[in-house]
């Protein structure tokens, strides 16, 4: 028995498994049909393209190439092998002798070929090109005998690796498919690891006597990365397995296929797709890139049917963002301007008198979309009674998490007096807020506020949901608002970042069937699903009240969405119930102007905000000055961008008072 307590039997399966390459098959087929580079000394290119390559995905190659280093320095000793089927004589990290011309073994190794004989240079030299594809069991058993101890190193073979073998194989999987930018160092890793071992082959046909479509599951890849449809791909990976099952190599192969498949995984609900890799900086200043960012763009959705795939596999998406929390009311900007020590857990009624005080409090004109029903959300809100049953709608007051659907989305028909409500999400969750933290991409909080949505599809990396609702102008491009983000922390803050930028802060299904979970990178989401373009869940009733008949909706039909507190709508609730929807000084608790309002009141500010061109629109230029007015204010501790009658008498101003409430 040896160190790593392996038997004879088990010695020759991992060495059996370390000999399954297809690569060599069909790098050259590939390389003419997509123009592959496939040098001996890498290009700038291929270089840049190994450096992508995460540290986790780079240890999985070689792990997989050599068995481990203790197996390498234990069993192996660190000596040549062949490990027979089509290989040559092996050495290194996976270094096929059969497979490189005399003068790349040459350059590639000059530093350990300096300390050998005269030798052993010629009985490593007579090994180039031989491989048990094409020569006999008995020449490689020769050719291994002259060689087998001669000693390559692990230091010295993980130099070749990462200078020759790992740019040349990491080129050849970003020249074979498309969109490799968009991924992150884990999965482009095991795009590279999956390459590594079968070759660029995602563009082969089935032959007529592959009986087993051997290359069906690397066209599906491809398919999945053209259509960036990047979720589908550990499935992929697993489903190829059936190729190798009853064989000598299906055991090492299964473990390979599954690690790659579950390092994927956890690379997708990292939620770091598109973003500087391994703690590279940023391809530009937050500042900068926030006036070009969608963060729908960034975002690659995670739906309940890829947590149930991967649970069997032991792993939880949220692990990787696990810490976000909501911060105290005191410090966080949608419930500061509020009050101080405010209750929670208590119980108020919504109705359609509530939600039109509370747009008149805050100057939204919820006419401007003509007939079409008004959408609202409460954050931090949760359902006791809905609108299906007899009486008033029953809601508690209560603070949003990252994690499950603690907020309120509904729909508002004004015509009728009618409201709907459905459980909800309007924040991100853990990885969105972890995603901007650690890469300064993508991820936010949206402001309350009064914003104007468009149907149509939300689109992101890896699906489409038809009939959503996108924060759009007319011609459907993006809306630019003003969003909080946290660069120290995981958690919103008043001192925390106001960008304005074009989100993309969408409203879609959470695309979990029960409030157990729900995907957002900033976006309103209801609970419910969208498979294939079929609505369920009380998204799908959600729809239904817009007035939804189809499964695309009405494609541009603008509505408004009211975005509030759950705290302000029991303020409100309790104003109506109290008889106090007339006391002026009762009504300053919920006065305010923020995004979206608009009128003579925010005119009035604009001009004392020296804002030129006042045009009575609370938009992202007026929100951004008052953030700024707001942090410069002496003991200032951040801001929120909402003008409250406070803010407003503190600074002399009158024309609140001047206009009514």
């Amino acid at each position: 028995m040896n160190n790593l307590g392996l038997v004879a039997a088990e010695i020759e399966s991992v060495i059996t498994a370390l000999s399954y390459r297809e690569r060599e098959e069909v790098i050259a087929e590939a390389a003419t049909e997509i123009g592959a580079t496939v040098a001996a000394a890498p290009s700038a290119q291929a270089i840049a393209a190994a450096e992508r390559v995460s540290a986790k995905a780079f240890k999985l190659i070689v792990d997989y190439e050599t068995g481990g280093k203790a197996f390498y320095e234990q069993i192996i000793k660190q000596r040549p092998i062949w490990p027979k089927e089509a290989s040559g004589i092996t050495i290194g990290f996976g270094y096929d002798l059969g497979y490189v011309t005399l003068d790349e073994y040459r350059s590639d190794w000059v530093h350990v070929i300096a300390t050998l004989t005269v030798a052993q240079k010629s009985a490593m030299e007579a090994c180039i090109g031989f491989h048990s594809g094409k020569d006999s069991a008995a020449k490689m058993q020769a050719l291994l005998a002259n060689v087998k101890d001669i000693v390559f190193s692990w230091d010295a073979s993980q130099i070749v690796f990462k200078a020759k073998t790992l740019p040349k194989f990491a080129l050849l999987t970003d020249q074979a498919l498309p969109n490799c930018s968009l991924l992150n160092g884990d999965c482009f890793g095991v795009l590279v690891s999956l390459t590594f071992n079968r070759g660029p082959s995602y563009s082969r046909q089935r032959q007529p006597n592959d009986v087993k479509d051997r290359y069906r599951e690397m066209r599906n890849i491809k398919a999945d990365m053209i259509a960036k449809t990047f979720a589908d791909i550990p499935k992929q990976l697993k489903e190829m397995i059936r190729i190798w099952v009853g064989t000598a190599v299906e055991t090492g192969l299964r473990r390979r296929r599954i690690d790659e498949a579950n390092l994927f995984a956890a690379g997708l609900a990292a939620g770091i797709v598109a973003s500087p890799i391994d703690g590279a900086a940023p391809e530009a200043t937050p500042a900068v890139a926030a006036a070009v960012m969608h963060d729908d763009e960034e975002w690659l959705e995670v739906t309940e049917d890829d947590v149930a795939a991967e649970a069997l596999a032991g792993m939880m998406f949220t692990a990787a963002a696990a810490g976000a929390k909501w911060a105290g009311d005191e410090v966080q900007p949608d419930y500061a301007h509020i009050g101080p020590n405010l209750p929670t857990g208590l119980a108020f009624t919504l109705t359609a008198n509530d939600l039109a005080l509370l747009a008149q409090l805050n100057d939204f004109d919820v006419t401007s979309a003509g007939d079409a029903p008004i959408l609202f959300g409460l954050r931090g809100a949760g359902i006791v009674k809905d609108h299906t049953t007899d009486g008033e709608i029953v809601l508690i007051d209560q603070r949003p998490d990252h994690i499950l659907p603690r907020c309120v989305i509904g729909v508002w028909n004004r015509a009728v007096g009618k409201v709907s409500v459905f459980p909800a999400s309007t924040v991100p969750n853990q990885a969105a807020v972890a995603l901007y933290k650690n890469t300064q991409r993508a991820g936010n909080l949206l402001a309350t506020g009064f914003y104007e949505y468009r149907c149509g599809p939300h689109t992101t990396k890896n699906q489409s949901t038809p009939g959503a609702f996108l924060l759009r102008n007319p011609d459907m491009s993006h809306r630019t608002v003003v969003v909080r983000r946290s660069r120290d922390d995981l958690v919103y803050q008043r001192r925390d970042m106001a960008d304005r930028c074009e989100p993309g802060d969408n409203i879609h299904p959470t695309f979990f069937s029960q409030p157990v979970a729900f995907s957002s990178l900033g976006c309103q989401t209801v609970v419910g699903t969208c498979r294939n373009g079929t609505h369920s869940g009380p998204w799908a009733a959600f729809r239904t009240a817009v007035g939804f008949t189809t499964a695309n909706g009405v494609p541009g039909k603008a509505f408004n969405y009211m975005l509030l507190t759950g705290a302000e709508a029991r303020t409100a609730s309790q104003l109506r119930t109290g008889g106090l929807t007339t006391d002026k000084i009762a009504l300053r608790r919920l006065r305010r102007l923020r995004f979206g309002s608009r009128g003579p009141a925010v005119t009035a500010l604009q001009q004392q905000l020296n804002l030129p061109n006042p045009d009575g629109d609370f938009g992202p230029n007026t929100c951004a000055e008052l953030h700024k007015l707001q942090k410069n204010l002496p003991g200032s501790t951040g801001s929120d961008g909402i003008l409250t009658p406070e803010l407003h008498d503190a600074q002399g101003w009158q024309f609140l008072a001047s206009i009514g409430v």
